[in-house]
């Protein structure tokens, strides 16, 4: 076979003076390693995680995680000193912080034009010929040369990546391959930060994770990208401040045909459905604090709603109606909550609220979805109402919301009750966050007996930061959506 400029440009970095071997460990090119991989990474009956190592190799080893979709990994893949020298120089790139619903971390911009020696060796040598066609063997799927998405990224303590399937298509190609490159050593399954693969229900909808793998500096890990390859990066947990480095990126190939790249249809109870209000002969003085109720408080509210399309009311319920209600929803009412998914979508847990369980409780959310309580709420923002949503929601550690394609609220006021019973502190994460495109328009941190009234049109978009390990309380909320008359 020919050698093109690429491989050319390989070759000859990877033989600098001083730069060291950047070439994967020969061992891993035995011909009966290349064909046992291969034929236990291609079977779909597969069930058992297998170890498979080439012969004379003691230094090289593989695996293939068998369940729930096949990952590869390789150990001992280059010389350890390459990869060190390459953290140093990554290590002197300027990095940006990368923070949104689905995401936190750090990372450098692409390496497609970085000049660093080893930066560029590597990169050189992953698009090469020799590794994209070892890949192509050991994996048995078609990939185009030219096409390699290179960075690298650094997790810090309560950085993490969520519930995600890479699949991802750029004109005519796709990602077929994803691959970990670790860099992080001496690093354990108590730091976090594992790969973690998630299991799939009947209709293809991501679950749990029922794998792990852990970060082994100088290894690789690998896997197919598409819908049955929804993975997760656990939380970073490592308490004495180190970080998980990683060199990260994809392999492209051909696009699939159309049918093959959709993806499942979401449940309807992902998205609460608005009902008709209530008639109810409760009054708005039984449960609010009368604070509210006047009308000249009512009025400067409206004006600074009409202004913001969105006010914040603190100490909104009377303070012996907050006190009850949170009496009521007490861990042992959680301990039966649902937890509500799918992982790309979600993950909180919901109350059923019973007049027999929590009788203060249910007959404030009967009040709160009332024609009573419209009533309130367009004295102060100057808006109709005929329907709404209604979820008793509890976030925990671990928990959170995604924005998702599939997953679109109803456009209406965001009405939320925090029932959280402490001061909450931000660094938790847990706050709402407002987006339109990717700019940020409005952040709302969890607040003890807090209603926050956010006007949401078309365009603008909401999730809740996930809560970090350092979390120490719950984050409880009454939340509804109002549609307009």
């Amino acid at each position: 076979m020919a050698t093109g400029p690429a491989e050319k440009r390989a070759r000859i970095d990877a033989e600098k003076p001083g730069l060291g071997p950047v070439r994967l460990d020969r061992g891993y090119f035995d011909k009966e390693f290349i064909s046992q991989f291969r034929a236990a990474f291609t079977d779909p009956s597969l069930c058992c995680n297998t170890e498979i190592s080439p012969k004379d190799a003691d230094a090289c080893q593989g695996e293939i995680a068998a369940r729930p979709f096949h990952t590869g990994r390789l150990h001992n893949i280059f010389a350890a000193d390459f990869l060190r020298q390459l953290k140093r120089e990554l290590g002197d790139l300027q990095w940006h912080e990368r923070s949104n619903d689905l995401y936190s971390f750090y990372q450098t911009d692409d390496l497609a034009l970085n000049s660093n020696p080893h930066i560029k060796a590597l990169r050189n040598y992953l698009s090469g010929e020799e590794f994209v066609g070892f890949m192509e063997q050991i994996t048995g799927v078609q990939l185009t040369r030219g096409y390699l998405d290179l960075a690298a990224q650094r997790y810090k303590p309560t950085n993490h990546l969520l519930c995600h399937d890479d699949d991802v298509q750029r004109g005519k190609l796709t990602r077929k391959i994803a691959y970990i490159i670790y860099l992080a050593e001496e690093w354990t399954d108590e730091d976090g930060g594992a790969l973690g693969l998630f299991a799939q229900d009947a209709e293809g909808h991501p679950t749990s994770v029922v794998a792990r793998l852990v970060p082994k500096f100088n290894s690789i890990g690998f896997f197919l990208t598409g819908h049955s390859s929804y993975h997760t990066v656990e939380e970073v947990t490592a308490g004495d401040g180190r970080e998980r480095w990683s060199v990260t990126g994809w392999f492209y190939g051909p696009a699939d045909a159309p049918e093959d790249t959709q993806s499942s249809p979401l449940p309807p109870s992902t998205v609460p459905q608005p009902e008709s209000l209530l008639t109810l002969d409760s009054e708005a003085s039984e449960w609010i604090n009368p604070d509210y109720l006047k009308p000249d408080t009512q009025a400067q509210i409206q004006d600074a709603f009409l202004e913001q399309s969105s006010m914040e009311l603190r100490d909104f319920l009377r303070t012996d109606i907050f006190a009850a209600v949170q009496l009521e929803l007490d861990d042992n009412l959680w301990a039966g909550a649902a937890e509500r998914g799918p992982a790309h979508v979600c993950k909180y847990l919901e109350a059923q609220i019973t007049a027999q369980d929590c009788p203060m409780a249910f007959k404030l959310l009967q009040f709160l979805k009332s024609a009573g309580f419209a009533q309130f709420l367009c004295a102060v923002t100057s808006l109709d109402f005929g329907q709404a949503s209604q979820q008793v929601r509890r976030f925990d550690r671990g928990h959170y919301t995604l924005v998702h394609d599939q997953a679109q609220e109803p456009t209406g006021l965001d009405v939320t009750l925090s029932l959280s019973p402490k001061q909450w502190i931000d660094a938790w994460g847990g706050a709402t966050h407002y987006i339109a495109d990717k700019d940020e328009l409005l952040r709302i941190s969890p607040q003890a007996n807090s209603l926050s009234m956010v006007m949401r049109d078309d365009g603008t978009l909401r999730f809740v930061k996930y809560l970090n390990h350092t979390t120490k309380e719950s984050r409880q909320e009454v939340s509804m959506v109002f549609i307009e008359a």
